[in-house]
């Protein structure tokens, strides 16, 4: 009458050790072992089974009962270390802990209850057609409320996972789903057999039932190296790597970012902070410079950079895709490039743009100064610089030439860019007319010349002549602009020293 439940029992106890072996050989990886552990207990359970269904002995049958209880208590259990071990959650270390002590306890109980009767009210044979004889238990109200709390488990543990789906990339959360369902389905066949079935007189043991579903669980564990080390080291790498990574929607509404990020953002798209649900579009579009509404990863720029220009940030935006192909969503990648920019564009004697820096911050000042009717440039040169480098050798022209930096920059704002064409010429560019560039070449002229710069036992006097020039926004050129105010430079020099010449707006 046994004989299809020996041939269920026996072919599980194959496809455990088959799991076993597969298992087995990836120890290493994390929650492997406690994957292991979890085919392990589920054979002692079968051994349990086929002791028990084919003993002629009650006593053999109630110990074939009682091996099977060390599966029915460390399966729920190992399946909380998996979770813990997966999603490197520590908080739960103290509940799994708490179990451990209470799940050890519940079998030592099992295994002595003839001595104390704590566990089992009574514990009798029964019949079953298809399945032949097996023991049955009426549980004490100890031993109600030990299984109650043992079914707990596995639901603890797939409330951990489902958590922690929120936090893995788009490529990992379907094997992780699969085992969510694969431990909901033992939960549940599980609560049918000891509820509904085993009351009917149809004791199919609970192995065979949960057979599917742990298969179903290593498949996903093991596929392609899905568990491994990747979900604790992602979550690690995410937080640890030097570049802002945020995770968006197909629409650019931010799914997932990590820390890097957030300080990064908050540089270039202050006042606004990036929350989860946050428009990406939004938050970037105050650098005015971003026209577009709708999220597309071609109308993203390259860069980005703060008002002050003190931070620049690069932007490469990659596609996630799920395994059919669809568009899920993108991933976007900042990484700090100022030191870069600084090293590209600063001039490193006084600190002003080189011309690299120059035509970089006149096309910035292009895209932010819409509205705006005019932009001016005025070129600055040092009077008689060769002079005072005769003089006072080169180590003093270098001090003037800072000390002038220092001046003009204290007198232009965060809109106007200063540049170092060359040797003691500079210029300067903002997007003012040319009555507001003459006004403050005016200031800074006057300045300069009522400076006394300390050199080492000497004190050395200097001025400036200043070329400016004026253009219309849309038809201007740095090259063009230049141009113009160099001739304004040439006539204010023509005309002495410590001079200044607007040249008129040539439309």
């Amino acid at each position: 009458m046994n004989l299809l439940l020996n041939i269920l029992l026996i072919a599980s106890c194959f496809l455990l050790a088959a799991l076993a072996l597969r298992t087995g050989a990836s120890l290493q990886l994390t929650g492997i072992p406690a994957l292991f552990a979890i085919i392990m207990f589920y054979w002692v359970w079968v051994i349990g089974d086929l002791i028990e269904v084919n003993s002629p002995d009650f006593q053999w049958m109630l110990a074939g009962r009682n091996i099977q209880q060390l599966g029915v208590f460390f399966t729920p259990l190992c399946t909380l270390y998996f979770s813990i071990a997966y999603t490197s959650n520590a908080r739960l270390k103290p509940f799994a802990c708490f179990f451990t002590v209470v799940e050890i306890l519940s079998v030592l109980l099992i295994f002595t209850d003839p001595l104390h009767h704590l566990m089992r009210a009574s514990v009798a044979v029964a019949s079953d057609a298809v399945f032949g004889r097996s023991v049955t238990v009426e549980s004490t109200k100890l031993g109600s409320a030990l299984v109650a709390l043992n079914f707990c488990i596995p639901l603890l543990s797939v409330a951990n996972l489902i958590l922690f789906t929120r936090r893995v990339s788009v490529k990992l959360k379907r094997p992780l789903w699969l085992i969510i369902v694969s431990m909901l389905a033992t939960f549940l066949l599980a609560l049918l057999q000891s509820s509904v079935l085993s009351p009917c007189g149809v004791n199919i043991p609970i192995p065979v039932l949960n057979l599917p579903c742990l298969a179903l669980f290593a498949y996903a564990v093991l596929r392609g190296g899905f568990i491994g080390v990747t979900p604790t080291a992602f979550n690690k790498v995410f937080e640890v790597i030097d570049q802002g990574i945020i995770i968006v929607d197909r629409a650019g509404a931010v799914l997932e970012f990590n820390r890097r990020a957030a300080e990064l953002m908050e540089d270039i798209a202050a006042p606004s902070r990036i929350e989860t649900g946050s428009d990406f579009m939004a938050l970037i579009r105050q650098r005015r410079e971003i026209p577009a509404s709708v999220f597309s990863a071609d109308s993203l720029p390259a860069e980005l950079q703060d008002a002050q220009r003190n931070r620049t940030v690069a932007l490469a935006c990659h596609a996630l895709t799920s395994p059919k192909g669809k568009l899920a969503g993108y991933v976007i990648v900042l990484t700090d490039i100022t030191l870069l920019k600084v090293r590209a564009e600063i001039d490193s004697l006084t600190g002003s743009y080189n011309r690299e820096g120059l035509s970089n911050a006149f096309s910035g000042l292009q895209k932010v100064s819409m509205g705006i009717p005019s932009i001016s440039a005025m070129i600055i040169d040092l009077d008689d610089f060769k002079h005072i480098n005769d003089t006072y050798g080169h180590l003093g022209g270098d001090v003037i030439l800072r000390d002038f930096v220092r001046i003009a920059q204290s007198l232009l704002s965060e809109k106007h860019f200063l540049g170092r064409l060359g040797g003691d010429e500079f210029v300067a560019v903002l997007p003012a007319g040319l009555d507001e560039a003459t006004r403050l070449a005016e200031q800074l002229r006057l300045r300069v010349a009522e400076r006394t710069v300390p050199y080492l036992n000497h004190s050395i006097r200097y001025t400036i002549s200043v070329g400016i020039a004026s253009c219309r926004f849309e038809e201007c050129s740095l090259s063009d602009l230049l141009h113009l105010a160099d001739e304004a430079l040439y006539k204010a020099k023509h005309q002495g020293k410590n001079m200044i010449f607007a040249q008129p707006d040539p439309a």
